[in-house]
């Protein structure tokens, strides 16, 4: 735990007060694998924000998105939200390791930010809303990556960093993309769709940051995959020798 310096005046009071957050954060600075954990949760927040927040006025205005089609696509992303987290998240982690749900999910992310910017047809934003749910894991598994790389009593602090800069995030990417929009929607760019293309490449960029994760701390089923396939291709003759040694020992 860190240490609380003394406070002595008003002047200490104000001073820690203000610091405080600032050197909670540094948490996320602590080593390689936390800083590529914060660039990749600093991706997460700020694409996926900024499709949620201009998603709608975008296919309102240029698909004639009514109320039966946004409220038929906050079904499918309901539906598909809570199918993914309930059925697809865990055994898909369990196959394959946090670092590929990550990757998986980025790469997921990035292709359909690119159909949202080239759509012609409503029926192409609604598979890519569909497909769009499976970004959803990018974020819990980066959590549980950082849980899983710190003591008990530092949970509550890495959580609460990594949630504060998520926020950060969120309430960037709305205006980036929001600026990408005004300066390409009367034909620069890829057209009116190049805030989407745009997110599509940081998406992209984001996949290549969680591919540096290094596996033996990313997955949290790393170490014990090892062992049991070093135990599975060890010499029985040698496991047979360590049984007979430790029968003479115990003799």
């Amino acid at each position: 735990l860190s240490e609380r310096p003394p406070i002595n005046t008003k002047a200490d009071v104000w001073k820690y007060n203000l610091m405080r957050p600032a050197k909670e954060l540094m948490i996320l600075n602590r080593n390689k694998l936390f800083r590529l954990l914060s660039a990749l949760a600093f991706f997460s927040g700020c694409i996926g924000s900024a499709d949620h927040t201009l998603f709608l006025y975008y296919v309102e205005e240029h698909f004639g998105f009514n109320d039966s089609d946004i409220a038929r696509l906050f079904l499918i992303i309901g539906v598909m939200g809570i199918f993914v987290q309930t059925v697809i998240l865990k055994p898909f982690n369990s196959l394959v390791g946090e670092r590929r749900v990550v990757i998986v999910s980025f790469l997921v992310g990035s292709l359909c930010n690119y159909l949202y910017g080239v759509a012609e047809t409503k029926r192409t934003i609604f598979v890519s809303a569909t497909l769009a749910s499976l970004t959803g894991m990018s974020f819990p598994t980066i959590s549980a990556i950082k849980s899983n790389n710190v003591d008990e009593m530092e949970q509550g602090r890495i959580q609460g960093a990594l949630y504060s800069l998520q926020s950060l995030a969120s309430a960037l990417g709305p205006l980036l993309l929001r600026y990408v929009y005004n300066e390409t929607k009367d034909g620069g760019g890829f057209g009116r769709g190049t805030m989407f293309i745009f997110g599509a490449g940081l998406y992209l960029v984001a996949t290549l940051f969680a591919w540096a994760l290094p596996e033996e701390e990313a997955n949290s089923n790393y170490k014990k995959y090892h062992a049991k396939k070093r135990s599975s291709i060890e010499p029985r003759s040698e496991r047979q020798d360590g049984l007979n040694y430790g029968s003479t020992q115990d003799a």
